[in-house]
């Protein structure tokens, strides 16, 4: 998709790329570009963003992005790709926090998003000890996100890889 990445090998087994995402770069590319005007910017929220492939997608569509991480490492390798990608002075925020404490304040200033994206890890610990379980927290994570949708969104994208979350199941979590 014209991205260029970062690659390493991690002390958990990954390289800084989930190339099963691919195809949702292309797919958040072509609604932000068909969204898109002269006087409308779309504002796009990455959650559990890692390195930063959808941020850079939706970056290099044209759109306003927040990635949000609680890994200071990931955050820091995502802007490292951004500088890859001739990215460095794109309206991007580059956050390290936990996700529900920044959805509650985002909430509380009012904030909103044309399209959010999140792909949720099954297991996580934040860095004040933090404990994220998916099965536990989805569904206020979920509510949380819609809350944020602007009046005319966009898009969810929602991907996970936590057994037993179907795409039955994950299409009844986004109803």
């Amino acid at each position: 998709e014209g991205i260029r990445f970062k690659l390493a090998p991690t002390d958990f087994g990954h390289l800084g790329i989930f190339p099963e995402q691919r195809p949702f770069w292309r797919w958040i590319q072509q609604k932000i570009q068909a969204a898109k005007t002269a006087s409308s910017t779309p504002n796009i929220l990455n959650l559990f963003a890692y390195s930063g492939g959808s941020t850079l997608a939706a970056a290099l569509a044209g759109a306003s992005v927040c990635h949000l991480d609680a890994s200071k490492g990931m955050v820091a390798w995502a802007r490292e790709n951004a500088v890859l990608n001739a990215l460095t002075s794109a309206p991007i925020r580059w956050i390290v926090e936990d996700v529900h404490k920044f959805l509650s304040r985002e909430q509380k200033r009012g904030v909103t998003y044309d399209g959010i994206i999140l792909d949720p890890p099954s297991f996580g610990r934040g860095t004040k000890g933090e404990v994220f379980k998916i099965e536990e927290t989805i569904t206020s994570l979920l509510q949380a996100c819609k809350s944020l949708l602007s009046k005319r969104p966009l898009f969810v994208c929602f991907s996970c890889h936590t057994p037993g979350f179907t795409p039955l199941a994950m299409h009844h979590l986004m109803k």
